[in-house]
């Protein structure tokens, strides 16, 4: 790590909302103020140029999925996938829950 400026920690954002890349950006920029690191810090791990990871920061959709899997993964984050069709069917296709316990079952996601 380079000697500088300190790095003041941000806050995680709410991780309970609704998914954006602004969000994410947000959440590795908080982890990475967490554990101190400039951009350029992070960047040299990954092994990315200090735009990328500003980019990633800033939630610019032109990134490369693969470059904000690698920094989450240095920072220890991870990404959950759900069925938004869980969400979003009328209440008359929504399963019973007999249903769901036998989904349950099969493949362990449903609760």
């Amino acid at each position: 790590m380079k000697k500088g400026k300190m790095v003041k920690a941000q806050p995680m954002p709410d991780l309970n909302t609704e998914f954006s890349m602004e969000t994410l950006g947000s959440a590795i920029r908080s982890k990475r103020t967490d554990r101190g690191w400039r951009i350029d810090d992070l960047a040299s791990k990954a092994n990315l140029s200090r735009r990328t990871v500003m980019k990633v920061e800033k939630g610019d959709t032109s990134v490369t999925f693969a470059n904000v899997l690698i920094l989450m993964d240095i920072l220890g984050l991870s990404l959950r996938l759900i069925d938004v069709n869980l969400f979003v069917r009328p209440h008359s296709q929504i399963p019973s829950q007999a249903e769901n316990s036998v989904r349950s079952n099969e493949d362990g996601w449903y609760e």
